[in-house]
């Protein structure tokens, strides 16, 4: 589930807005907003990253290499290693362990529809372009700058979700406006931080990125 989340995360970066009410304050959204114009004219992209997770009982981090590619409108494909897979195309969302040969599919139309999948369903929105969209899913409640970084906290609104991840915050740099980093923060005070090392605005994309083969997967539920 919190691979999902982390997943759930790159589909929402784009998120062009101008303020955000938190408890009758007004938040300042205009890194934000420009962190979308930089990013405005992307018909793909393709980047990798470094996952680092936390856990409260366990002194140690673990550490794990990643890459992802994103191609308008709203494929992505979020890969960790042979652990995990997620790839979302205009028809489904698949969740796969290459290891174990498991994996979860989810019709679109049903993470529309069926309640159950509420923890998982704003990922049908993708990279969404309007505030409207992106507060379905969030909510921002504060922006700082600390040097050429600005952090951008927010909360996600779905019930089920919130239950386990009480916070997401996003690392835009103020030279460029791109998002460098983000960081979950779940309730048993376990924490995964994902730090983009190489990002490529553009790039063409490999035929089958999106359409991975299932053959020998277990589908489970």
């Amino acid at each position: 589930m919190r691979f999902f989340l982390a997943l759930s995360v790159v589909l929402a970066v784009f998120l062009p807005g101008k303020t955000s009410s938190v408890f009758g304050r007004e938040v300042d959204l205009t890194p934000v907003q420009k962190w979308i114009d930089a990013q405005s004219k992307l018909d793909s992209l393709y980047g990798t990253f470094v996952q680092e997770r936390k856990m409260k009982t366990v002194r140690r981090t673990f550490t794990k290499e990643g890459s992802f590619w994103y191609r308008s409108p709203g494929h992505v494909r979020w890969e960790i290693g042979q652990d995990y897979l997620a790839v979302k195309n205009a028809k489904e969302v698949l969740i796969m362990e290459p290891k174990k040969k498991k994996m979860k599919r989810y019709l679109i139309d049903a993470l529309k529809e069926d309640q159950r999948l509420g923890g998982i369903a704003f990922i049908e929105a993708g990279f969404t372009r309007t505030l409207a969209d992106f507060q379905k899913g969030f909510q921002v409640t504060k922006i700082t700058k600390d040097e050429d970084y600005y952090s951008v906290e927010t909360k996600i609104r779905d019930g089920k979700a919130s239950l386990s991840l009480i916070k997401l915050v996003f690392y835009i740099y103020e030279k460029d406006y791109q998002l460098k980093a983000f960081q979950m923060f779940f309730r048993d005070k376990s924490t995964i931080y994902n730090r983009f090392t190489r990002i490529y605005p553009n790039k063409p994309v490999p035929n089958g990125t999106f359409t991975p083969s299932t053959d020998g997967y277990k589908v489970v539920k």
